[in-house]
């Protein structure tokens, strides 16, 4: 578990092709913090590594996904398995891992999330995400909790985003459990169930992704051109996204009931 007064572990993902813009500006938004904190940079995976080839479950992703994943998304993936390796050497209990492309928005609820992050994990939580993509419709969380000054959500459909998040060496080896991959990193929390993980977010987006300001995105061209090649599997992407959506109400439910029986 993590303590208080230890200084957080925070893992800087990047990888050799980044342009520089983006380690500088990740460099300035930490110092500008002034907190201690153990920053080391986790030099990830780029898509022509062959370590793409065998981490990638093609036959799970036709019968899983909607679409094949490009090689800079199982990179991407890769790159964060880097860093939750690394968590698992470095002996320590939790870390913060950031991609290059982040910026604080809300330092506000940063500082608060990094300084009471030893309870924010507490003793059951696995991840807290301080990024979430916007949903198109704005949706109520299923759970909130306030701890410290930090409100916490469980929401009722999980978003996809892992720019800035906590985690914990349980979480890391559950995920490290999986030999090959088949969905994007932040596809996968959206089955917590799958790897019995606990994870919440911190609501209005303390970090931001601002690739599109360093340079743009490594990755979106090449997704976008996926997709237009694999429409026709459109339908088959509806209804693993019913079942998703069904089989996440159904685990939240029983959540709260285990909550209710707590309380009781």
């Amino acid at each position: 578990m993590l303590k208080a007064d230890d200084p957080l572990l925070t893992l800087l993902v990047t990888c050799r092709i980044s342009p520089s813009a983006r380690i500088d500006s990740a460099k300035k938004n930490i110092a500008a913090l002034k907190v201690p904190l153990e920053v080391e940079i986790i030099d990830g995976l780029i898509a022509e590594d062959t370590e793409v080839d065998t981490l990638y479950d093609e036959r799970r992703n036709r019968f899983e996904m909607k679409r094949p994943l490009v090689r800079k998304e199982i990179a991407v993936y890769g790159s964060h398995r880097r860093a939750w390796e690394r968590l698992l050497q470095s002996g320590k209990p939790a870390a913060l891992i950031l991609e290059d492309d982040f910026a604080i928005r809300d330092q506000a609820t940063f500082l608060s999330v990094i300084n009471n992050s030893a309870n924010i994990l507490g003793t059951n939580r696995d991840i807290v995400k301080l990024f979430d993509f916007e949903k198109k419709v704005a949706q109520l969380p299923f759970f909130q909790r306030k701890v410290d000054e930090v409100t916490l959500v469980k929401w009722s459909r999980p978003t996809a985003g892992m720019v800035a998040y906590l985690i914990t060496r349980e979480a890391a080896q559950k995920f490290l459990s999986r030999t090959q991959i088949w969905r994007q990193v932040d596809e996968d929390t959206k089955f917590f169930w799958e790897l019995d993980l606990d994870i919440w977010s911190v609501p209005g987006c303390p970090v931001i992704d601002n690739s599109y300001v360093l340079g743009g995105s490594l990755i979106e061209s090449e997704r976008q051109r996926n997709r237009q090649r694999h429409l026709f599997r459109s339908l088959w992407g509806n209804i693993l996204t019913v079942n998703r959506r069904l089989r996440t109400h159904y685990y939240l439910r029983v959540e709260r009931k285990k909550w209710s029986k707590l309380n009781e």
